[in-house]
């Protein structure tokens, strides 16, 4: 009940009753409690009082410190603490990132709550860290959002503009809850069959497998396209690097049996002791076409190392002779008897990795083939610290 006459008339009217119920916390008055307290004009003269009613209420000796409880008191009337504006502040640096090894057991351990959740997510670059307001340009502090999505929210306290932790990631436009997704990539970075994937993950629709199997396939072919993958040149001790060179017919008819359909043409380029290597779809295997994507990707003083298709007839001569040329005839031999290093073995070794890895898949799609040869590139590439370097793929194509 609020007093009518003055503020004066309230501090001594709280101070008797207070006095009264000091001895019984329990039957304070709240309601005028609450009139005093957030009166401000009332909190002013009356401050000695909701000391009192503050003892009472939490059971404090009246005899300890004042300094403690008038903090306490402060530290009360100011709210709920500031949200925070970053995540996290361990995040992992790309070197580290790509050297991680990151097993379930971690993952699920941090999948108790929703907080050391993104917290993970931040700390290994799949969301964002921080966020500035588009509107206003100021930084948005972290706002919890109950029984919606992952729990938090970016929020401008200034112009009440919302943003989702997802937004600008690869989770961003996905409806699957991001625990589900984090364990399906990593399946899919170390090739479990999908109806393994269904067991462990409680999945019932195979389609939804499938689909992300594919999104995070196409990750890798954006990668590997942004990437401008160079090879050959001179090693440390400026020995020339050798590149093996070949081209691959996929989707024919073998033995011609099965359905007769169309190939594509996959031109193939391996630097011999490395493993680095660059896999292209070509719509023919001419030197018009094969020279561009050697020049491209070949630096000069490449050993260049082919059988004698006639694609690669003008190889020593492109760029007035920046590349040196060995060739293998297959039709004697596959390694040349008196000089060992001359032969493709390399490249034809890939291509059986490459066909056995369809051939294990069960069927590709024509319109996802190219993004099959990526995946198969960056994987190649990639033997060690797999998921850790899928991750820092993740991170660069969303530029986290």
């Amino acid at each position: 009940m609020r007093a009518k006459n003055s503020s004066n008339d309230i501090s001594s009217g709280v101070v008797c009753n207070c006095s009264s119920n000091v001895g019984n916390p329990g039957n304070v008055d709240l309601k005028l409690f609450y009139a005093v307290f957030y009166d401000i004009s009332s909190v002013i003269s009356s401050y000695s009082c909701i000391l009192e009613l503050f003892y009472a209420m939490t059971s404090i000796d009246v005899n300890c410190d004042v300094s403690v409880v008038e903090k306490s008191v402060v530290d009360k009337m100011a709210g709920r603490p500031r949200a925070p504006r970053v995540v996290c502040n361990n995040v992992l640096p790309h070197v580290n990132l790509q050297m991680s090894d990151v097993v379930p057991r971690d993952i699920y351990q941090q999948m108790t709550d929703n907080m050391s959740w993104i917290t993970w997510l931040a700390e290994h670059r799949l969301i964002r860290n921080e966020r500035q307001c588009a509107v206003c340009l100021q930084a948005m502090p972290l706002t919890r959002r109950r029984n919606r999505g992952i729990g938090y929210d970016w929020m401008c306290q200034r112009c009440n503009t919302r943003t989702s932790v997802k937004t600008d990631s690869f989770f961003a436009n996905t409806r699957l809850d991001t625990r589900t997704i984090v364990m399906l990539m990593y399946y899919w970075v170390y090739a479990v069959k999908c109806s393994h994937v269904m067991l462990f993950e409680n999945i019932t629709d195979w389609h939804i497998i499938v689909d992300y199997n594919n999104f995070f396939r196409v990750e890798c072919q954006k990668w590997i396209n942004r990437r401008q993958v160079q090879l050959g040149g001179l090693d440390v001790n400026g020995q020339a690097v050798v590149v093996e060179v070949d081209e691959s017919y996929f989707f024919h008819r073998k033995y011609h049996r099965g359905r007769r359909r169309k190939g594509s043409w996959v031109f193939g380029m391996l630097e011999r002791g490395t493993g680095k290597c660059w896999l292209e779809v070509v719509p023919r295997r001419n030197a018009a076409t094969l020279e561009p994507i050697m020049i491209n990707h070949l630096l000069p003083g490449t050993v260049v190392m082919s059988d004698a298709w006639g694609g690669y007839a003008n190889v020593a001569t492109i760029n007035n002779g920046v590349y040196m040329h060995e060739v293998v005839v297959h039709a004697h031999n596959f390694v040349d008897p008196l000089r060992p290093d001359i032969h493709t073995q390399g490249i034809e070794g890939l291509w059986m990795q490459v066909k056995r890895k369809l051939r294990y898949q069960g069927g590709t799609s024509r319109e996802l083939f190219q993004s099959y040869i990526a995946e198969f590139q960056w994987r190649y590439s990639h033997k060690e610290h797999t998921f850790g370097q899928y991750l820092d793929l993740l991170s660069e194509n969303y530029n986290v």
